[in-house]
């Protein structure tokens, strides 16, 4: 596999983490919220870790997004860093 065929691959997949874990962010507030509203500590604490798992997977995934961009510029451009 070339430098280039895996890049694409790499942006896609980091999309779809940061996708999963907007939507994981967001079901654990509303979790969280149920949980708060209803005084079940225990949702309330799996929501809020759903949410932190939420905000690593975009982190993950936009990571993973800026290193396909990274691949696809040529290697003169990385010597300039």
């Amino acid at each position: 596999m070339s430098n280039k065929d895996g890049a694409p691959r790499m942006r896609a997949k980091g999309a779809r983490d940061k996708i999963k874990g907007a939507v994981n962010e967001n079901v654990g507030k509303v979790r969280s919220k149920m949980g708060d509203l209803t005084d079940n500590r225990s949702e309330h604490v799996k929501g809020t870790l759903q949410e932190i798992k939420g905000k690593l997977q975009k982190a993950k995934g936009q990571v993973e997004e800026d290193l396909g961009v990274a691949r696809d510029r040529p290697v003169e451009e990385h010597d300039e860093e």
